[in-house]
C-alpha cells in the first residue's frame, strides 16, 4: 500500500505560497523548496539530470507561460497598456471614439463652360454632385464633387466674354473629396432582426452617402441608436434665398443606423432594434391604469384589465426600427490616404460628368449643343488638396480616445476644441496638427490653428474646403457665445549640424552613419507639434551613447526657408538663435518644426 504519511502531514501544516514568483527560475526554485520542506523523505534527487527535475522544470515552464499570458491579458484590458490592435480598437470604441482609417483629401475645384451666344440656353445647366475628376499623373487619384455646380444661378457664376460670339461661365469653390462611390445591396428577410449588422465589402470606407430601402424609407446615420432626431436643412425657396441658402430644421428619424469599424478596416452598419409596427404607446401600458383609483378611471370596480408583456419592451422604437422584408441599397464612398493630398493644378480631367438642365428635355431636343457644352467643360484646382491621411497608428488611437472621452461630447475648454477636431468624420478630411487658443481679435472667440500634410507627407497649410469643414463640424459642439476662427499654422523648417569624435577603433563614416540613422528617427514629422521645445542636450547625450562615438564636439540647429539648392522650404524664417536659451529651442504656439529633407538637412562631420 502507498505511504500517505507525508501527504497527511502536509495537510496539517499551513503552506506558505509565494505569489510573487512568476518567472521560470523563481517558480522552479519554489517547487524545489516546497518538496524539500514538505516531502523530505519522499524525494531527495535534485540532480539536474534526474527525471524528477525534468518534471519540476516542466511545471516551472507551464507556470511561467501561464503567468505571462495572464499578465498580458490583464494589460490588454487597459487602453494605455494594450498592445494588440484589435483590443485597442475595442477599448477606444467603448469610450465612444471611432478610430480613423484612411481619410480622403478635400479640395475646391473651379469649373468653366464655353458656348456661343446663340446657344445661351445652355447656361441653364447644372453639373451635378458625383461628377468625377482625376489627376494628370500616375498613379491616378480620383475626386468626386460633393455639391452641385449650378450654372443656372447667375449669383453663383462668373461670366467672361471671350469673343463677340463666345461666352465663358465659371464657378469656383466646388468642394470635392478623394475616393470612389459604390452601391452595395443587402436583402433583409421576412423576420426582423434586432440590431441587424451588415458588413461592407470594401476597406477604408470614408462615408456612408445614403441608405435606402425598397419600400421608400430612408435611414439616417446617428452617433448612437438612442439618438432619435437630427438637425437637417432644406432648400430655401423664399426671397431670402440669396442670403440663406438652406433652412435648418429639427427632424425625427425612426429609421436610423450607426456604424462600427473593425481593426481590419471593415465597416459594419448596425440598424435599430424595434421589431414592432405598433406605436410605443400601444406596446407599453399607461401607468395611470395601475395607480389611479377605479372611480377616476371610469371603471365600476377593480383595476383596468391592462396586460403587461415584458417582451414588448424589446420591440419598441426607442432604438430605431429594424428593417424587414426589404432590399437595402447602401451607397458609400471609399478610398483615401496621404497620397490623395495632390498639389495645385493637378486635377485637370473629367472622367464622369453628370449634367442636368433646368429646361425639361433640353438635352434630348438639342443634342449637338449638349455635346459641345460637355466638350467645353474645363476643371482645375488652384489650391492644394489637403486633409488626406493614412490610418491612425496605435499610439494616436490611445491618446485621441482618452482625450475624446474627457471632452464629453462638448467643446468648453481650449483642449476640447483640439480634441474634437481630431474626431471629425473622415469624409470631411483631416488636419494633422491643431492648436486652440483665445482669439486675439475676439475675447469670446477661439482661434484654431491647423496644419495638414500633402501627398509627399510634408507639412502644409489646410485648403479652404478643409477649413470650412472644420468650422462647420465644430459648430455643433461649441458653446452659444463662442466664435470659431480657423487659421493656418506656420512651418519652421530646420536642419541639424553636428561634429563628432569617433572612437579610436571606429571608422568615421560608420560612426556618422549611426548618428544619421539615430537623428533621422527622431526628427520625423510625426513627432512635431505646436508650441514645442527641442532640448539640445537630449540629442547630444543620445549620440554620445553610441558605441562608435567618443564625444560630440558640436551640435546645433539651423534654419531653412524658401529655396535652398533647388529644395523648396517654408517661406517662414524662424530665428533659431533668438529662440534658444540654455540649449533649449522654443517654438511659438502657432509654429510646428519640420526637418523636411533629412538626407540633406542632417549634416555631420568628424573633428
Amino acid at each position: 500500500m502507498p505511504n500517505y504519511q507525508s501527504t497527511r502531514a502536509v495537510s496539517k501544516q499551513k503552506v506558505n505560497v509565494n505569489y510573487l514568483s512568476k518567472d521560470f527560475d523563481s517558480i522552479k526554485r519554489d517547487l524545489i523548496d516546497y518538496l524539500q520542506r514538505y516531502f523530505p523523505d519522499d524525494y531527495q534527487d535534485f540532480n539536474e539530470a534526474s527525471g524528477g527535475m525534468a518534471i519540476i522544470e516542466l511545471l516551472a515552464y507551464v507556470g511561467d507561460m501561464m503567468s505571462f499570458y495572464i499578465d498580458r491579458q490583464v494589460n490588454e484590458g487597459f487602453l494605455d497598456r494594450a498592445i494588440e490592435r484589435k483590443n485597442i480598437f475595442s477599448l477606444a470604441q467603448n469610450l465612444g471614439y471611432q478610430p480613423k482609417f484612411a481619410r480622403p483629401a478635400v479640395v475646391n475645384l473651379s469649373v468653366s463652360a464655353t458656348f456661343t451666344n446663340s446657344t445661351s440656353a445652355a447656361s441653364t445647366f447644372i453639373l451635378k454632385k458625383g461628377s468625377k475628376v482625376v489627376t494628370n499623373f500616375e498613379p491616378v487619384v480620383q475626386f468626386e464633387t460633393l455639391v452641385d455646380a449650378d450654372f443656372s444661378n447667375s449669383a453663383h457664376r462668373v461670366t467672361t466674354n471671350l469673343t463677340d460670339n463666345t461666352t465663358q461661365y465659371s464657378i469656383t469653390s466646388i468642394s470635392a473629396a478623394a475616393g470612389s462611390t459604390r452601391t452595395f445591396s443587402h436583402r433583409v428577410g421576412l423576420q426582423a432582426v434586432p440590431f441587424l449588422k451588415v458588413q461592407m465589402p470594401d476597406n477604408n470606407i470614408t462615408e456612408i452617402v445614403s441608405v435606402t430601402a425598397s419600400d421608400g424609407k430612408e435611414y439616417h446615420r446617428v452617433d448612437n441608436l438612442a439618438q432619435g432626431s437630427i438637425f437637417t436643412g432644406y432648400k430655401n425657396t423664399t426671397s431670402t434665398s440669396a442670403d440663406v441658402e438652406y433652412i435648418l430644421q429639427y427632424k425625427k428619424i425612426p429609421y436610423r443606423f450607426t456604424t462600427e469599424v473593425a481593426n481590419n478596416g471593415k465597416t459594419t452598419i448596425i440598424f435599430g432594434g424595434g421589431t414592432s409596427d405598433l406605436e410605443d404607446s400601444e406596446l407599453i401600458p399607461n401607468p395611470e391604469d395601475f395607480v389611479l383609483p377605479p372611480t377616476l378611471r371610469g371603471s365600476p370596480s377593480g383595476f383596468a384589465p391592462a396586460v403587461v408583456d415584458s417582451a414588448n419592451f424589446l420591440k419598441t422604437q426607442g432604438l430605431g426600427f429594424a428593417p424587414r422584408d426589404v432590399n437595402i441599397d447602401i451607397k458609400y464612398r471609399y478610398g483615401g490616404g496621404n497620397n490623395t493630398n495632390v498639389g495645385p493644378r493637378t486635377l485637370k480631367r473629367f472622367v464622369s460628368r453628370i449634367i442636368q438642365f433646368t429646361t425639361p428635355d433640353y438635352a434630348i431636343a438639342n443634342p449637338q449643343i449638349t455635346t459641345d457644352l460637355l466638350s467645353s467643360l474645363v476643371v482645375g484646382n488652384v489650391e492644394q488638396a489637403s486633409g488626406g491621411a493614412d490610418p491612425e497608428d496605435q499610439t494616436a488611437i490611445k491618446q485621441n480616445a482618452l482625450q475624446y472621452f474627457n471632452s464629453q461630447n462638448r467643446a468648453v475648454t481650449l483642449q476640447d476644441y483640439q480634441v474634437r477636431v481630431l474626431s471629425m468624420p473622415s469624409d470631411f478630411g483631416s488636419v494633422f496638427r491643431s492648436y486652440a487658443r483665445k482669439d486675439p481679435n475676439n475675447s469670446l472667440g477661439v482661434e484654431l490653428i491647423s496644419l495638414a500634410r500633402n501627398a509627399g507627407g510634408y507639412l502644409t497649410t489646410p485648403a479652404g474646403a478643409l477649413k470650412n469643414n472644420i468650422e462647420t463640424y465644430l459648430r455643433q459642439f461649441k458653446s452659444f457665445a463662442d466664435t470659431i476662427r480657423i487659421t493656418n499654422g506656420k512651418i519652421a523648417n530646420i536642419g541639424v549640424d553636428f561634429t563628432i569624435l569617433p572612437e579610436s577603433d571606429s571608422n568615421l563614416n560608420d560612426a556618422l552613419l549611426d548618428c544619421f540613422i539615430l537623428l533621422k528617427g527622431f526628427f520625423v514629422v510625426e513627432n512635431t507639434n505646436f508650441n514645442a521645445t527641442i532640448v539640445t542636450s537630449e540629442y547630444v547625450s543620445r549620440l554620445q551613447a553610441l558605441n562608435k562615438v567618443r564625444s560630440v564636439v558640436d551640435f546645433k540647429f539651423t534654419s531653412k526657408y524658401l529655396v535652398d539648392d533647388s529644395r523648396v522650404y517654408s517661406p517662414y524664417q524662424f530665428d533659431i538663435q533668438a529662440n534658444t536659451q540654455s540649449g533649449v529651442v522654443s517654438f511659438p504656439e502657432n509654429v510646428c518644426w519640420e526637418l523636411k529633407y533629412p538626407n540633406f538637412d542632417i549634416v555631420g562631420r568628424g573633428a
